[in-house]
């Protein structure tokens, strides 16, 4: 399989923007026991919008499911292949989107370009997944009205300062539940008291959603510049 991603890696010309290729080969495994592999490469927009480029592991993952996963194969290995000469393993999106479909012991190897390789367990990649991995639209809104009954505020007094905030946003985007029935809001306090606050913008096109994490990154830097750091931080939904 590392063989085959440099193969893949070194068969097709690098994106116009970055020009750096990335291959990914996804191995399968059939309930009948037959295995079989989905190969795929990094895509970018031709033009300055980078942030709509999509990696070669999710470009895997979205042939699995649509040809196998459906019929209840399971992945056994990813392969990401890059042109650094060492080996790079995926990014927190990928991981994040690994995780939602692969089991926590799928071995995730990283090999560049002079081919040498290293692997470890998926579960080692991202160690705090997601609650709601795995679930449908119906199952994840049932778990998070039971763990809506169950989760209280942190102790600490920074922590719970800035998930009341955080939750008290997240209850006034109802609106937003039209497109998808759970809503998220995070908050960050700083060390001098001041309290960020920012809840996610859904797009009717998920992808174009933007998280209430990232939409607290330009208090962060504003807080940098003023080396402020932050001393809590949490998050709602």
């Amino acid at each position: 399989d590392v063989k085959a991603s440099h193969v893949l890696r070194e068969s097709y010309a690098p994106p116009l923007q970055s020009n750096f290729r990335v291959s990914a080969v996804l191995r399968f495994q059939r309930k009948d026991g037959s295995e079989g592999t989905i190969e795929a490469v990094n895509a970018e927009p031709h033009d300055a919008n980078i942030r709509g480029a999509i990696c070669a592991e999710r470009a895997a993952m979205c042939t699995f499911q649509k040809t196998e996963a459906q019929n209840g194969a399971k992945i056994t290995r990813v392969v990401c292949a890059t042109d650094c000469k060492d080996p790079i393993y995926p990014g927190p999106l990928c991981r994040e989107f690994l995780t939602s479909t692969c089991s926590p012991q799928a071995e995730i190897v990283a090999t560049g370009a002079d081919g040498k390789w290293v692997s470890q367990p998926l579960r080692n990649l991202l160690t705090l997944p997601s609650l709601y991995r795995g679930r449908s639209q119906k199952d994840a809104t049932t778990l998070a009205a039971d763990l809506a009954q169950k989760v209280t505020a942190p102790e600490e007094e920074s922590l719970a300062t800035a998930y009341k905030e955080a939750l008290t946003l997240a209850k006034e985007q109802k609106g937003q539940t039209v497109v998808y029935p759970l809503v998220f809001a995070a908050a960050v306090r700083f060390e001098d008291g001041e309290v960020a606050v920012a809840s996610e913008l859904k797009g009717i096109e998920y992808g174009c959603t933007v998280d209430a994490v990232s939409l607290l990154i330009p208090a962060m830097q504003r807080k940098r510049g003023q080396s402020m750091p932050l001393v809590g931080s949490g998050a709602a939904g």
